[in-house]
């Protein structure tokens, strides 16, 4: 009896749970069903990637007693996955070492080169001659260029810190200028002072002017430099890294003229100016220096008018003073006056072009201490003194209790001479050692 051949068939495994455990009473435990995750995991650890799906199935059933021997001496050095792709991450790398291999093989066979032992020369590279000189202009064209461009980096280094070397610094300039004048700051700006209240001057004028900081001319490079003389006699603006801006009522030069007159003739002239001191000072510290030391000579000049022009409208002559615009006549003796003028220019080569004779200095020295000496009675009072007031009493009044003066001493204790006075003695006593000077001279020619 013939069978037909068997066929495959499919069961379905049947929806329980494997039974885990049984107690005595008859509860069975139920093992805990395997999740996607764990059951995709099991079902990949089965797959058989040596194996080809074209490969028939072969069963051997002699083998299978050997396998189980063979797998029941558990080798010390075997370790079950702990992961459950680990069977397949490993056959991957295999697949991979195997194709890495095959490529090798591959361009090892490609590549006849790679199974020589001794280096292979390569084909020389045919060039022209024409190539190579052309390639030796152009490298050293470059080289050239390099040297050149660092030659002209050099140079203009050079000439810029020799143009820093005659400019100032602005900080360095300031700081000399502190040296010499009152500073301050004012929100951003830097106010000076050109004043005499610190000496006891008590002019209205304030005598402000303001310090900034010089703008680069970009046309002072290219200036030709000024003759030796003129370097010299002043030095030039530009090079100084600031500016002053004095007030315009101080700008140019002043000075006092003093001349006494007889019959429209000049038997005396002096000037009164505080320019010419100080010239080392204003070398070494720059343009800034003349040009305060001129506002400061005009603030002088006309604050020591004002006090003269003050005086001679106060005092009470014989004959009365005329002050009229920027002069003063006073009489000395009959027929000979006294003129004292102001004279304010805003060029610098007015005082030179006109030329002064018989130029008095013992003049010109009385009025600067006539002046000196106002402002040290205004700051030094004998003491005691109110502390709230600023004036005193003199020493002389003070032992006038203990020394039991008189009427007639007090009065000549508050006896004082103003500058007008003062000048006026001083213009007749030059006079009359001029007069007294030429009857000698004729009686000692006759």
């Amino acid at each position: 009896m013939s069978y037909p051949l068997s066929v495959n068939i499919s069961v379905e495994a049947p929806i329980e749970n494997q039974i885990q455990e049984i107690q005595y009473d008859g509860t069975e435990i139920y093992q805990r069903p395997l999740s996607l995750s764990e059951n995709l995991s099991k079902c990949a650890q089965k797959i058989d990637f040596a194996k080809s799906s074209n490969e028939p199935e072969v069963v051997v059933k002699k083998e299978e007693p050997d396998k189980k021997q063979e797998e029941d001496p558990k080798d010390p050095q075997f370790q079950s996955s702990l992961w459950p792709w680990d069977s397949v991450r490993s056959k991957l790398r295999d697949a991979f070492t195997e194709v890495c291999v095959l490529s090798d093989v591959l361009a090892i066979a490609k590549e006849k080169r790679y199974m020589v032992l001794d280096p292979v020369p390569q084909e020389p590279v045919e060039t022209k001659p024409i190539v190579q000189v052309y390639a030796r202009k152009k490298a050293l064209a470059n080289a050239a260029n390099i040297l050149l461009s660092g030659a002209d980096r050099l140079r203009n280094t050079h000439s810029e810190q020799r143009n820093n070397r005659n400019t100032s610094d602005f900080h360095i300039e300031l700081l000399r200028l502190r040296q010499n004048w009152r500073l301050k700051k004012v929100s951003n700006s830097i106010i000076g002072d050109l004043s005499y209240r610190t000496a006891g001057s008590k002019f209205m004028h304030s005598g402000m002017f303001e310090v900034t900081k010089a703008e680069e001319d970009p046309n002072g490079s290219n200036s030709p430099p000024g003759s030796p003389a003129a370097s010299n006699a002043l030095p030039n603006p530009k090079n100084s890294a600031l500016r002053v801006n004095v007030p315009s009522e101080l700008q140019g030069v002043a000075y006092i003229k003093v001349i006494t007159q007889k019959d429209q003739e000049d038997l005396c002239t002096a000037t009164v100016n505080l320019l010419g001191h100080g010239s080392n000072i204003t070398q070494q510290a720059g343009i800034w220096q003349k040009t305060l030391e001129f506002a400061q000579n005009v603030l002088f000049c006309k604050e020591l008018f004002n006090q003269l022009a003050k005086e001679a409208v106060q005092l009470q002559a014989s004959i009365p003073h005329v002050v009229v615009g920027n002069q003063i006549r006073a009489t000395l003796l009959p027929g000979i006056q006294l003129m004292i003028s102001l004279c304010h220019t805003t060029s610098l080569d007015a005082p030179s072009t006109e030329p002064i004779n018989d130029h008095d200095h013992v003049l010109e020295h009385s009025l600067h201490q006539l002046l000196r000496e106002v402002h040290y009675r205004n700051t030094h009072h004998p003491f005691p003194h109110p502390a709230s007031g600023p004036l005193g009493p003199s020493k002389k009044r003070m032992l006038a209790g203990p020394t039991a003066a008189d009427r007639y001493e007090l009065l000549e204790m508050t006896k004082s001479q103003t500058l007008l006075e003062q000048i006026i003695a001083q213009a007749q006593h030059i006079f009359m050692r001029k007069r007294t000077q030429y009857v000698l001279d004729t009686l000692a020619r006759d």
